[in-house]
């Protein structure tokens, strides 16, 4: 599945286990998929159009009980991990507000257990799991784009952790000290591009990931700091889709 996902926060999620690793940790990735549940990330897949961002054209579902009934039944799908099995222990989860929407019910049983979990990002707070909520504010110190600011933002954490706990209260409170110093708003002008210029950053875009989506590109695109209205960088995107 590392050849079937290839967006920024692909490549920074080296840096996290490398992070993990220097803190101590054996770190194994899990990937949660929209289209395949929870996986290795090792293992092998198909592509796929699918997401759990609500309103999007390739969207699984409408509501949260869309969302997190849908996710429910991915437990049968090929080689998909059970949640209440695989996440145990020491567990880092780094969520979009979507995915954790589905994956609400599991994380307040993960919660219960009592076990060690940080999560980055997310949707709300989840009793028993020590929650950092995604910062955009944070992305001109960390760097990237906003895509993969959770992403860095679990980096910076695991570079800072002295001990085997992974989410401890002198962390946390380290966190917001750290955190209230560095952030600044961010006014977003973005750049205006011809139709041109943006069928050439899909090609390329597609080039590198054959499996990216409409909805992906476009916010890709969008976290670069560039411009296109949505139903323009559609019809584009057809038009590059049919070329390729």
């Amino acid at each position: 599945m590392t050849d079937l996902y290839r967006g920024e926060a692909w490549f920074v999620v080296r840096g996290v286990l490398a992070a993990a690793r220097r803190a101590g940790f054996n770190p194994e990735l899990l990937v949660t998929s929209a289209g395949l549940g929870l996986r290795r990330a090792e293992s092998i897949a198909p592509g796929y159009a699918a997401t759990l961002t609500v309103g999007q054209a390739d969207t699984v579902g409408n509501t949260t009980a869309d969302l997190r009934n849908w996710w429910h039944h991915l437990r049968a799908a090929p080689d998909a991990l059970d949640p209440d099995v695989a996440l145990r222990g020491k567990v880092l989860l780094v969520l979009s507000n979507a995915y954790a929407t589905a994956m609400h019910p599991d994380l307040t049983t993960l919660g219960h257990r009592g076990d060690d979990v940080l999560m980055i990002g997310g949707a709300v707070d989840v009793k028993g799991i020590t929650r950092v909520a995604a910062d955009r504010r944070l992305r001109s110190v960390l760097g990237g784009t906003a895509t993969g600011l959770t992403m860095r933002m679990a980096q910076t954490w695991l570079h800072a952790i002295e001990g085997p706990t992974l989410a401890s209260p002198i962390r946390l409170q380290q966190w917001c000290t750290w955190a209230e110093f560095v952030r600044q708003d961010e006014s977003w002008k973005r750049q205006p591009l011809t139709d041109s210029q943006v069928v050439q950053f899909i090609r390329e875009a597609r080039s590198a990931d054959p499996g990216l989506s409409r909805t992906r590109a476009l916010r890709t695109l969008r976290d670069s700091g560039r411009a296109c209205e949505q139903g323009r960088f559609a019809e584009l995107y057809r038009m590059a889709a049919t070329e390729w």
